[in-house]
């Protein structure tokens, strides 16, 4: 029997990408309703209630700027998947919404990833283990954070990435971070292209970031940045800003989530000095009109990636 997909109603577009790279899957429609006393009301809109018995399911549901309404999405309708006969619900979650709330520095924070992990852990499941797909995490530890008998496999969206900046034909290249916070990363670009690193020390305090030395010489080179996420754009742009003082002759940025705060943000990263920037569809802020007008930002398409991983893991069409 072919696999069933649903989403999220911001994950729609990335959804419908997965379900024309899988064989014979099937994108069905959730209804959503909101009653005046402020109850949510969801449906999955199939014909009859065996439909999904048997079937291997899909949930699509990516974090974006409602978070929480994403996460309680991806439990109900994975929740009812199961609860109507799904043999196995796999949940496909490109971008984990609370990623940097990975651990707890004061007293008292509570380290939502890893709750929003145990919840997910949690699901009712149908005859065969619920499993968790997820991409280039902020923290490798996250997968680990998820309890029971789930499984939960990471995807990395470097071969796209690679592809998509050799594309350009650069050389003269130094990689670089945002921080130091992303060295194995870094250190993965720079092993694949043979080149030296580079790192800027800073400190952040919420939003507010401040550089204080660059680690490495950057004089002559094109410096290429590797940072996980960009949101605000203002640790991308700092970063950039101190390897050109320090003697770069261009910047160019590759990330994994163009998860931006708002249009504020990609405006600031269009004005920035920073040559181009090329990330991935994780997050519906990729599609936002402004990404797409966007000189300076590619948008590669990993969908491919998601779409393999849940095919292997359900052995095919069913």
């Amino acid at each position: 029997m072919k696999p069933i997909i649903f989403s999220t109603a911001n994950s729609a577009y990335f959804a419908n990408l997965v379900t024309g790279r899988i064989p014979d899957a099937e994108f069905v429609q959730t209804t959503r309703k909101r009653f005046d006393g402020g109850e949510l009301y969801f449906r999955l809109n199939v014909e009859r209630h065996d439909d999904l018995l048997g079937r291997n399911v899909i949930v699509v549901g990516s974090g974006s700027k409602d978070t929480d309404g994403d996460f309680n999405e991806v439990c109900r309708i994975g929740t009812a998947a199961a609860a109507y006969g799904a043999s196995r619900v796999s949940y496909v979650m490109p971008f984990f919404g609370y990623s940097t709330m990975e651990r707890a520095v004061k007293p008292g924070e509570v380290v939502t990833a890893k709750i929003m992990a145990r919840m997910l852990s949690n699901l009712p499941q149908g005859d065969l283990r619920n499993c968790f797909l997820l991409m280039d995490l902020h923290t490798p530890g996250i997968p680990h954070y998820f309890e029971g008998n789930c499984l939960r496999f990471e995807l990395f969206a470097e071969p796209v990435l690679s592809a998509a900046f050799e594309r350009l034909g650069l050389s003269n290249l130094m990689f670089a971070s945002a921080d130091l916070g992303r060295p194995r990363w870094v250190k993965a670009f720079a092993k694949r292209y043979k080149t030296s690193m580079a790192f800027v020390d800073k400190d952040r305090e919420f939003g507010d970031t401040k550089v204080y030395e660059v680690v490495g010489d950057v004089r002559g080179k094109i410096v290429v940045i590797y940072d996980d996420m960009v949101r605000s754009a203002k640790t991308l742009i700092d970063a950039a800003c101190a390897y050109l003082t320090r003697g770069a002759l261009e910047v160019y940025a590759l990330t994994s989530h163009l998860a931006y705060d708002n249009e504020e943000a990609i405006r600031r990263l269009e004005e920035s000095p920073i040559k181009m920037v090329i990330g991935t569809n994780t997050h519906p802020m990729s599609q936002h009109p402004l990404v797409w007008k966007s000189k300076k930002t590619v948008v590669e398409d990993v969908s491919q990636l998601f779409a393999d991983a849940a095919t292997m893991l359900n052995g095919g069409s069913r």
